[in-house]
């Protein structure tokens, strides 16, 4: 589903709009997302290093930074499954926040190893790539469904923070064997509990942002769209089939002109 309509964007703004960027993805047999990865590794792919790159917003998604001259093959990534989404959606039924400010609340609970265990059997984290969810998939009621009832519902943000840290790594632990360094952005990153969780998951791996190598964190989602927006218009290809599943590359999105 589109949000936004861009023709009403072209007209308030007298600028030329390039929007709905996903839909010939998904045309081409793609899940039309994620379509950040070749941004990715436009801007952060190092030679001489196995990077992935960890965006973590509602749903998290990680690119693999693929080095040919190293053997190392493609840029490859998909949606590992929850970010933020169930953190948020606890905190808002019980406390009435849009979300857990530097994961505070978790951070002053146990984790409950039952719950997590049965959360840890949600099939799509068993899913192979290419693959993607959303918050149709992680929700309050995907939460209320794996209680049992008795649970206090601090332990149960701690187990939702721990979570969404092993399903992080239990991905890039499956296929990205051989990443050295993980570079986070989204708004996941302003968690400290849950950055000292991914930290402690991924370890020896080293954990950082991507403010830290120069790229405002809460802009990289915004810029990968900007640069999908001049792929479109230099006719230059912005999906990786390899990532969406598409039968092959493709210009994506729209021209509404001011």
């Amino acid at each position: 589903m589109q949000i936004g309509d861009p023709s009403r964007i072209a007209e308030c703004s007298g600028i030329d709009t390039v929007a709905d960027f996903r839909r010939r993805d998904i045309a081409a047999g793609g899940e039309g997302a994620p379509l950040v990865p070749p941004f990715h590794a436009a801007l952060f792919g190092v030679a001489d290093t196995r990077r992935a790159v960890l965006n973590i917003g509602g749903i998290a998604n990680v690119t693999f930074l693929g080095d040919p001259a190293l053997g190392h093959g493609p840029v490859t990534g998909f949606d590992t499954g929850p970010g933020n989404a169930l953190l948020d959606a606890w905190i808002r039924e019980h406390r009435g926040e849009p979300f857990d400010r530097d994961g505070a609340w978790s951070a002053g609970a146990r984790a409950i190893p039952e719950l997590l265990g049965r959360l840890e059997e949600d099939a799509f984290l068993a899913e192979q790539p290419p693959k993607s969810t959303g918050k149709e998939h992680y929700n309050l009621a995907f939460i209320l469904r794996h209680l049992e009832g008795s649970e206090a519902a601090a332990r149960v943000q701690a187990t939702l923070a721990e979570f969404t840290a092993a399903s992080v790594a239990g991905a890039i632990s499956s296929w990205g064997q051989a990443t050295a360094e993980v570079v986070v952005c989204g708004g996941g990153r302003w968690n400290a509990d849950l950055m000292r969780r991914l930290d402690r998951r991924l370890s020896p791996r080293s954990v950082t942002t991507t403010d830290a190598l120069g790229v405002d964190g809460d802009a990289v989602e915004a810029a990968a769209f900007a640069w999908l927006a001049y792929r479109f218009v230099e006719r230059l290809p912005g999906n990786a089939p390899a990532v969406t599943g598409a039968a092959g590359p493709r210009v994506l999105g729209a021209l509404y002109p001011a």
